[in-house]
């Protein structure tokens, strides 16, 4: 064994993270497990990876060591990965209008790393990353869909929308969620942007219409998160009932509510 550390910029950070979302995952590419699923297969199948991530002990380090194994294994070409979650395995860089056309600022990747403009426009010259780009809302352009799975278009815009997953408190960025209909397709949900959000496998598992499952709802027009997914906790955990947004990934959001609140603490002290 020998030991390697070290920086590594933004720009090969995000290529990393686009492989390693679907090379890395539980089940995918273990040296121990003969049965485990191999970086040549494009598509996965879904019971398979299931059976075999139940078998896998390694923990996140040893799954990114046997994922970088794999990728440069011979016959191995990173460009001919297949698919992750219904997208290639690519970089996706998500920039606004307005700092495109300044030049400055920075670009969101998918797993929820960051990349100077510049650099984000120099990676989308080649054909790996997928880049999105905002309007002055930070709102996608409106599809409608009359399938129960959502396209990649949707997955992309998406993943521009909502950076990870919905859920308050959680840190899953969008490479590692799936796409979840705010209102069931069972009971009529459609499978429309509007009705569409970003959730984690583990936050997944919770939605349900137990006395301990968690609501997802669209926020009203009044709200100050119009068009955004609130999520109502089980009234064990919350007795108001009040749904609330996940601003883990929308800095801008999460640095001005931390501002806003230390005000008011202030304020009261003062008073």
């Amino acid at each position: 064994m020998s030991w390697i550390e070290g920086w590594i910029t933004p720009e090969l950070r995000a290529l990393f993270d686009a492989v390693f979302a679907k090379l890395a995952r539980p089940g995918m590419c273990n040296i121990d497990d003969t049965d485990s699923v191999a970086a040549t297969v494009k598509v996965v199948d879904s019971k398979v990876l299931e059976a075999a991530a139940r078998r896998d002990r390694r923990d996140a380090g040893q799954r990114s060591h046997d994922a970088l194994f794999a990728l440069l294994q011979p016959g191995v070409d990173a460009a001919k990965l297949g698919s992750h979650r219904g997208l290639p395995v690519q970089a996706i860089l998500t920039m606004s209008v307005a700092d495109l056309e300044r030049g400055a600022g920075v670009a969101t990747t998918a797993s929820g790393g960051h990349v100077s403009i510049n650099e984000a426009l120099k990676m989308a010259e080649g054909t790996r990353p997928v880049l999105a780009v905002l309007d002055a809302d930070g709102l996608p352009l409106y599809l409608g869909r009359c399938e129960r799975l959502a396209t990649p278009a949707q997955r992309l815009a998406l993943i521009a929308r909502d950076k990870g997953c919905t859920r308050p408190g959680c840190d899953a960025p969008g490479s590692m969620c799936a796409v979840h209909h705010i209102t069931d397709w069972a009971k009529g949900g459609p499978t429309d942007l509007n009705n569409l959000t970003l959730v984690c496998d583990h936050c997944h598992a919770l939605v349900n219409d137990s006395a301990d499952g968690w609501k997802t709802v669209v926020m009203g027009k009044d709200s100050p998160y119009r068009g955004r997914t609130g999520w109502i906790a089980p009234k064990r955990l919350d007795p108001t009932g009040i749904p609330r947004v996940n601003d883990r990934h929308h800095v801008g959001q999460w640095v001005a509510a931390a501002i806003d609140s230390s005000c008011q603490r202030w304020g009261s002290r003062a008073a």
